[in-house]
């Protein structure tokens, strides 16, 4: 961490607490952060840290599930919850005067969870995933992910599987809770208008009964899949494809400078896929790429969707633009309009307070370093033609890529990765 306006606190039990007052704010953003993600579950309990997500808003010995949505509206408080692969998160925002109630609301959730009503929420769950199977767009990059992280959970679905969610009864939700629930686990976060020394104390006064604990350990272990490439039949008006391949960890000294590959590769309008794909040719509506930063691992990833006639030509051309970046330095134009872009859309972003609160809970997961909104301009600036040439023959060849397909009718779509 760097970033001079954030303050930390560590307390003697392993809790830490993050501070960023913004005098020019309106609102305050407060997030109660869990280091216990999808990655961290046995693969009989995948889904148990989602599941326990669902269950904070379930009931205290002070609130019921209703009770707790009337505590959030009756502070005026925009609040939810998150899980990811390496995190667990509960914020809320709201107006400066009301943080004391709603760091009391917060800590009792995350305390001293009830977990009453599990059967109907695991059923609720259930449904959830019914919701994702229904979008392939989705599914298709959690295939993906399965390919490119084989043989460790950063490959598995977030959500679990109807299986596991159902087989997780109170005595193992409570046992996750107990032990995951911890001290050393739990990071505080808050960002807008508010005295530091004072946030501080108070998180300290609610959050004092926090046990100990020891965090999850973490080193991915990937291991190459006997197939490059997979497919699932579904009827489907359109034909859904991701692909992509390895990637860098958010901490990387690499990572603006992929941000501005997968911004000329895929990134907006004026990219490279999108003009070939969409413009030019008509073949698809959606086409994109993006990268994906975990602690010690990361993905770059493309999406496409198009007809069953259309998407063999689809992964054609971007195999085509693949290759072009590999082969060809980015001119001096696309090179100043991506980093422009960037910069503008990271530094903008910073206005809100929700999103300052998010950048500090990211960065302190994923171990990456905190920089100021001049330092991150200045890294973003400091990018070169040849740094996204060398990224691309590092992370894009089609040798080393994955594909994952959904639709109508078997492809053979994975002929187009050969080398």
């Amino acid at each position: 961490m760097s970033e001079n306006n954030v303050r930390r606190k560590d307390l003697p039990g392993g809790l830490r607490i993050f501070s960023e007052p913004l005098a020019e704010a309106t609102s305050v953003s407060l997030g109660l952060w869990i280091r216990a993600g999808s990655r961290d579950e046995k693969d009989e309990v995948a889904g148990i840290t989602h599941l326990m997500e669902h269950m904070l808003f379930k009931g205290t010995p002070s609130m019921n599930a209703l009770g707790i949505a009337e505590a959030f509206e009756g502070i005026g408080a925009q609040e939810n919850a998150a899980t990811g692969e390496e995190y667990t998160v509960l914020y809320a925002r709201f107006l400066p005067e009301h943080l004391e109630r709603a760091l009391d609301i917060m800590s009792d959730m995350v305390l001293r969870p009830t977990l009453v009503d599990l059967e109907r929420e695991r059923e609720v769950i259930v449904e959830e995933i019914k919701m994702y199977e229904d979008r392939p767009d989705q599914m298709s990059d959690e295939y993906l992910s399965s390919l490119i992280f084989h043989g460790d959970p950063l490959g598995r679905p977030i959500i679990g599987s109807a299986e596991t969610v159902r087989g997780v009864d109170h005595d193992t939700l409570r046992s996750f809770h107990g032990n995951t629930y911890t001290a050393p686990n739990i990071f505080v976060v808050g960002a807008g208008k508010f005295d530091p020394e004072d946030f501080e104390r108070t998180v300290e006064e609610k959050l004092s009964d926090l046990p100990e604990g020891t965090p999850f350990e973490r080193n991915g272990r990937f291991s190459r899949p006997e197939s490059r490439s997979f497919y699932k039949f579904k009827e489907t008006e359109q034909y859904h494809v991701a692909l992509g391949a390895l990637g860098l960890p958010a901490k990387s000294e690499d990572r603006y400078a992929m941000n501005a590959l997968n911004n000329v590769l895929g990134g907006g309008m004026s990219s490279r896929l999108f003009q070939e794909v969409r413009e030019k040719r008509g073949l698809a509506y959606a086409v994109y790429s993006y990268h994906q930063g975990y602690s010690d691992a990361g993905a770059v990833k493309m999406y496409v969707g198009s007809t069953i006639g259309n998407v063999t030509e689809a992964i054609e051309v971007i195999a085509e633009q693949l290759g072009r970046v590999r082969e060809e330095p980015v001119t001096e134009e696309e090179l100043h309009r991506t980093k422009e872009q960037l910069k503008s859309s990271t530094i903008l972003a910073l206005e809100s307070t929700a999103a300052r609160m998010t950048r500090v809970g990211r960065s302190i997961i994923t171990g990456a370093e905190l920089l100021t909104p001049e330092e991150i301009a200045s890294r973003i600036d400091a990018v070169t033609a040849e740094d996204i040439q060398r990224l691309a023959n590092e992370h894009l060849k089609l040798e080393d890529m994955y594909l994952a397909a959904i639709g109508p009718k078997e492809l053979d779509l994975g002929e187009k990765l050969a080398s």
